[in-house]
């Protein structure tokens, strides 16, 4: 036995004990320093998880107002040359790009679900109108992972033709 403060004293039993409590609390200490260390990781993630879906969409947009010619013969149904054809073939396969990254986001659980479906969104304005349907047909589905694939399909089986393009080129005439 050995003498502790006080003059009493501990026994091999108790300092085993006393031990095993310490452990314990030292095991429960960094259980929740590690926990705050992924909630804190898990926001970092999150946080430029956003920053680049902000960065894709500018990106986006910008190739998208370089291109407004086409869209408007896009809207108004008008002939494509080869050149329009190659121009919006490359907005839709970069919007699309986003959209499934967007996805992948979305199903990881570093996009909440009323984001990614106002994202989702943008398929049905691109490739619900008729050409947009010949496009993803011909091209857009062979670009994708499949199970993306697979959920643009079941988008589009039902949908009716998006006019978005159509509304944002004639918003300011009544």
């Amino acid at each position: 036995k050995k003498a502790i403060r006080g003059g009493a004293k501990m026994t091999l039993e108790q300092g085993a004990h006393l031990a095993e409590i310490l452990g314990v609390i030292v095991v429960v200490v960094t259980l929740i320093y590690l926990s705050v260390q992924v909630r804190q990781g898990t926001e970092l993630l999150r946080s430029e998880s956003r920053q680049a879906l902000v960065t894709n969409d500018v990106t986006s947009l910008a190739s998208n107002f370089q291109n407004a010619d086409v869209f408007a013969k896009y809207v108004a149904g008008n002939e494509m040359s080869a050149e329009d054809q190659l121009r919006m073939s490359f907005m839709f396969a970069l919007d699309l790009r986003n959209r499934e990254f967007e996805y992948f986001q979305y199903t990881n659980g570093l996009l909440d679900e009323q984001t990614w479906l106002a994202y989702r969104h943008v398929i049905l304005i691109n490739h619900s109108t008729g050409r947009g349907r010949v496009w993803w047909d011909e091209i857009g589905r062979e670009i994708v992972d499949p199970a993306f694939a697979k959920l643009v399909d079941k988008l589009l089986v039902d949908a009716e033709p998006d006019d978005t393009y159509k509304r944002m080129a004639t918003w300011a005439n009544g």
